[in-house]
Order: C-alpha cells, then sequence, then structure tokens
C-alpha cells in the first residue's frame, strides 16, 4: 500500500532562494545569541567580586629584598623611614621574618618617643631586644651553636630570616665576623649608616635612589688608565 508524502504548503510557496535567506537569517540570529551570550559572561566575570582569599601581602619581605648576607648599610635623609618601614612590615605582616634583634638604644634612635614600651610587649614575641651590642652577638652565638646543631649532613635547616637592626659606629668589624660565622644566609643584618662590608644604600626622602636608566661600560684597570692618558694627551 503506497503512503502518499505529505508537503508542507509553505514549501511549495517559497523558492529555493527564499529558503537560503531565511536560512542565513537564522544562522545570523543564532551567531548574535552567541555574541550576546559571551558579552554576559565577560561582564559577570569581570564585575565578580575578588575572593578574599587572594592574598595581598608583597611575595618577599622588604629585608630580603635590600639585605645582603654580608650585611646592607642605608644612609641618606630617607634612610631611617626605609628601616622603619622595613622593621614594621616584618612585625605585622610576618613575611618571611621569624623574629628581629635589636638594642634599645638602636631601637629609640628610629622611633624617638613615638613607640613606648606598651606598644613593644605587644610583639616581645618577636621583637627581641637586649641592653648592648655584646648581649646582641652573645645571643646571635647562642642561635648559630643551635642551628648548627640541628644541621642534618652538614646542611643547616632553611627558616625564615632574623632581623639584626644595629649602628656598629667603630665596632663594624665585630658585627662582620658574626655575619660570617653564622651558618646560613638568613640572618639579615639592617645597618643604620655606612657598611664598608657590603653594599651601602642611599635612601632619598621619597625612598631610594633610582640607578641610571642605561647600562653601564665598567672599565677594567688598564681601560681606565688608557682613557686617562688619552684625555691628558689631547689637553
Amino acid at each position: 500500500m503506497n503512503v502518499p508524502t505529505r508537503t508542507c504548503p509553505c514549501e511549495n510557496r517559497t523558492t529555493p532562494e527564499q529558503r537560503t535567506s531565511i536560512s542565513l537569517r537564522a544562522n545570523l540570529a543564532h551567531l548574535h545569541s552567541l555574541a550576546r551570550l559571551r558579552t554576559l559572561l565577560h561582564c559577570r566575570a569581570a564585575n565578580r567580586p575578588q575572593s578574599s582569599n587572594t592574598p595581598q601581602e608583597p611575595a618577599e619581605p622588604l629585608a630580603r629584598v635590600f639585605g645582603h648576607p654580608q650585611g646592607a648599610g642605608f644612609i641618606g635623609p630617607g634612610a631611617d623611614g626605609l628601616l622603619r618601614t622595613i622593621l614594621t612590615q616584618a612585625l605585622t605582616s610576618k613575611i618571611g621574618v621569624s623574629w628581629i634583634i635589636a638594642t634599645r638604644h638602636d631601637l629609640n634612635a628610629l622611633w624617638a618617643d613615638a613607640l613606648n614600651d606598651t606598644v613593644l610587649t605587644r610583639f616581645s614575641a618577636r621583637l627581641h631586644l637586649a641592653e648592648s651590642l655584646e648581649d646582641v652577638i652573645e645571643r646571635l652565638e647562642f642561635e648559630a651553636d643551635a642551628i648548627a646543631a640541628l644541621s642534618i649532613d652538614h646542611r643547616p635547616p632553611t627558616n625564615p630570616a632574623i632581623l639584626w637592626l644595629t649602628s656598629p659606629g667603630p665596632d663594624a668589624d665585630v658585627v662582620h665576623q658574626t655575619l660570617q660565622h653564622w651558618p646560613n644566609d638568613n640572618l639579615i643584618a639592617l645597618i643604620a649608616g655606612g657598611w664598608p662590608h657590603g653594599p651601602t644604600h642611599l635612601i632619598g626622602h621619597d625612598g631610594p635612589q633610582a640607578f641610571p636608566p642605561r647600562p653601564i661600560n665598567l672599565l677594567t684597570a688598564h681601560q681606565a688608565a688608557k682613557q686617562l692618558r688619552s684625555s691628558t694627551a689631547q689637553t
């Protein structure tokens, strides 16, 4: 039995060109809908509030940025300000710093009357104050021996940094010897003043002085002497 095929009347009333036009309009409408959907999703992602778990702390403490294994000095009109910033960050954020040691005299030289014993007591677990440079060195020597005793296969344990604020003056060599005998690179000495055994940072009113924004051709002794001879020969 043959069943007649039913044909939609609309197909008989449309030409091939009209059917092509209808198909194109349908595709364009579909693409337009996709574009609107992408736009909405992009706006929602951009306006979505950031998670409170996003870390706000810098990746590296300022003490590490300016520190040096042999100690680093700080001079200039902004030196005290930078040292205060470094120590405040270390005390409040606890990033990469285990504890801080200094004499009361050196700490008072930075804060004067702005920091009293009541505030300092709140940080007693992380801020160790001594009466003299000799007391500080004795404490650090004790810590160095403890680290050496805990070393495994002559490898000292890796711990957060210890900050040492000091202004040794004529005792710079004693401070340097203490740094040399420290078993790892976790002791960061911040020297208020010039430092003959490591870098000395020049800090201006607005922060560290920028280096020249161009490479410098460093001269050997022979190159420098050659340029000096050439300069005197031309005059």
